[in-house]
């Protein structure tokens, strides 16, 4: 392996790891050759030994090694970067191992467990002078990266007013509360910080950042309305502790407002689509996030996702296409991993780090608080830990 190479550690080695694994090779394939795998680490020494086996076939049968213990490979291991993709409540602590050995690091999202736990990551990765790179795919998208260009560039729909976010489904038989799949982490709040919000849901907020701009308030429901429970590993059954459903209305500082409905309990007819809505017309998409989108102005005329994908494209400049999608690449994570080791080997911001993934992350910790006090949020409060009570149990649980 060469000297100069950035050397990569993937640390947490199932679930969304394994799409990671995949967009590192299929960046070696088309002949980025700025990293090599250096080491797999997991507490589960199969799953280490697994993506290391595959990621030597993309190597000339060069073997990572493998670990079940960070310390020792940080030890053992002469590295560059880290990508982590742990469970949450691990993500803050991972990191700051890696920052405190010289490593950089991207974090899946949600940057971490809590509001502090987040901004210990940034400060730690400020004070050795290290990237802190946010793990987001779904803006990266060409059909998201449309939607923003319609919105912010062409003015498309006119001045932003307001947004809307229904995703409405319910179990297969919601009569049988014990679930017979395994209680996992992101069932348990104190691993996970919640479910759907500000697991899924942090990628469509950081969309909406990305088309309105700075959030200002949150006012929610949140509830556990199934009560489901799993099986823990004594084999009792056990309740999960995070929500099914959440129903937010978020205000931006533009005055851009917006409802937003994720529930997992409501059985029946089931729907899932969100739309931006100006004064001239509204963009919308089937769907959780914005792949698919469609135009339609004020008169009923229409422009649909191909035409409207394809004058995007043409709009952009060379440096803005080879910025936006380099070498061509258009699949999200690995946009993501290459923007990480680009930014890594030129010393350069990522597009999104871990202050832009931990405002992302504050708007879904604002619709908790929220729900936990009954009462509106300011986002800024929430952001900068005046508003913490959903939060506090998590904190000391993990010592944060």
């Amino acid at each position: 392996m060469q000297k100069d190479k950035i050397r990569l550690a993937i640390i947490g080695c199932g679930g969304m790891a394994q799409a990671h694994l995949n967009a590192y090779i299929h960046l070696k394939n088309l002949g980025i050759n700025i990293f090599d795998f250096v080491a797999m680490c997991d507490v589960d020494l199969n799953c280490a030994q697994e993506f290391a086996l595959k990621a030597a076939e993309s190597q000339d049968g060069v073997q990572p090694s493998t670990y079940v213990d960070v310390n020792e490979m940080l030890d053992k291991e002469s590295l560059n970067a880290a990508d982590i993709c742990g469970p949450h409540f691990l993500h803050h602590t991972l990191a700051i191992l890696c920052f405190e050995a010289g490593l950089d690091v991207i974090v899946e999202k949600p940057l971490a467990v809590t509001i502090r736990a987040g901004h210990k990551m940034i400060r730690s990765a400020e004070t050795h002078n290290r990237i802190l790179a946010t793990a987001e795919q779904v803006r990266r998208w060409v059909g998201p990266r449309t939607v923003e260009w319609l919105i912010n560039k062409e003015k498309m729909i006119g001045q932003p007013r307001m947004f809307f976010r229904q995703g409405i489904g319910g179990p297969t038989d919601p009569e049988n509360l014990l679930r017979d799949e395994p209680m996992v982490w992101r069932k348990d709040k104190l691993t996970s910080g919640g479910n759907g919000i500000i697991d899924g849901g942090v990628h469509y907020v950081d969309l909406l950042i990305y088309f309105f701009g700075e959030p200002d308030e949150i006012y929610a429901r949140v509830e556990n309305l199934n009560q489901f429970q799993f099986r823990a590993k004594d084999g009792d059954y056990v309740l999960q502790t995070v929500e099914d459903t959440a129903l937010a209305t978020i205000t931006f500082k533009n005055g851009v407002v917006g409802q937003w409905v994720s529930t997992g309990a409501a059985p029946g007819h089931g729907m899932s689509y969100n739309s931006y809505h100006g004064n001239l017309g509204s963009v919308y998409s089937g769907g959780g996030y914005p792949e698919q989108p469609e135009l339609q102005f004020w008169d009923g005329s229409r422009r649909e996702k191909d035409d409207l994908q394809k004058a995007y494209m043409g709009s952009l400049s060379q440096e803005e296409k080879h910025r936006l999608f380099p070498h061509n690449i258009t699949e999200g994570v690995a946009l993501e991993v290459y923007d990480f080791l680009d930014a890594v080997q030129k010393r350069r911001r990522p597009e999104l780090d871990g202050v832009d993934g931990l405002k992302a992350q504050a708007v879904c910790n604002a619709i908790y608080e929220s729900g936990w006090c009954g009462e509106s949020v300011k986002f800024d409060d929430v952001y900068n830990e005046r508003i913490s009570g959903y939060q506090d149990e998590i904190n000391d649980k993990w010592k944060i």
